[in-house]
């Protein structure tokens, strides 16, 4: 018969303490500690607004052997109810992110996404490899457009090739009004779906670090994550940092 859960607190808040002074002093910096009772969840991101913390530093499942072990777990649903980015850490490591792999769409939260690359760039002189992925849709209409054309024009693997060259281009050029040096970065066009081939081109490119989005509108919701960054913290073998429109 187990106690009651007034005699089992001041253990459980013993132990918790005796971890965090450890956690502390493995920081070597001067850290804050606090314990909270409640839900996991609904507690980390309570206080991340009532201190404005500017970014929630979590860890996946436990167990991250299977891939489905994300969901359903704590970190899973900070990151769908979390108003500030969220960074989901894998293996520790012994040093900052040097590569960076940032999956922008045409979508409002790209300047966000962007925005980020730069300043991650910058604090950790990292390459950006920027990948833009097509879905089968898109990528089927550009073919039977091209395939459409007459004369040499209608080359359709030349035509989908300079296609995608100019659209990664467009992505380069956004990112370097952002002020970052054009050397740092890289871009490329990609299709399929585009959960899949962000975590194959992470896995190609040894990515030390992808950089996804989340729109503030989901925050009404659990539930609701983009179908993209979902895949990717699923999947992703590298930290991955989940970043939302800055508050208004």
């Amino acid at each position: 018969m187990l106690p009651p859960n007034d005699a089992l607190e001041p253990p459980a808040r013993e132990h918790a303490s005796q971890r965090l002074r450890e956690i502390a002093r493995d920081l070597g910096a001067d850290v804050r500690t606090e314990i909270r009772v409640g839900k996991p969840h609904e507690v980390v991101v309570s206080a991340a607004t009532e201190l404005g913390a500017d970014l929630i530093v979590i860890g996946p499942h436990a167990d991250r052997t299977h891939v489905s072990r994300f969901l359903g777990t704590t970190a899973d649903r900070i990151v769908r109810t979390s108003a500030v980015p969220v960074l989901v850490g894998t293996a520790p490591t012994s040093h900052a992110p040097r590569k960076l792999l940032v999956p922008v769409d045409d979508d409002a939260l790209a300047p966000t996404i962007l925005a980020w690359a730069r300043t991650l760039a910058d604090r950790f002189d990292a390459e950006v490899s920027l990948l833009h992925v097509w879905s089968n849709a898109v990528y089927s209409h550009v073919a039977s457009m091209s395939s459409a054309q007459p004369g040499p024009g209608g080359d359709t693997q030349a035509t989908l090739e300079r296609a995608m060259q100019e659209t990664a281009e467009e992505w380069l050029q956004a990112l370097a009004r952002t002020g970052i040096p054009q050397h740092r970065v890289t871009s490329t066009v990609a299709w399929g779906r585009a959960g899949d081939v962000v975590v194959e081109t992470a896995l190609q490119q040894q990515a030390e670090l992808i950089v996804v989005g989340r729109n503030r509108s989901s925050l009404v919701s659990t539930t609701l994550l983009g179908s993209t960054a979902l895949s990717v913290l699923h999947a992703a073998r590298c930290p991955v940092l989940v970043v939302t429109p800055p508050r208004t």
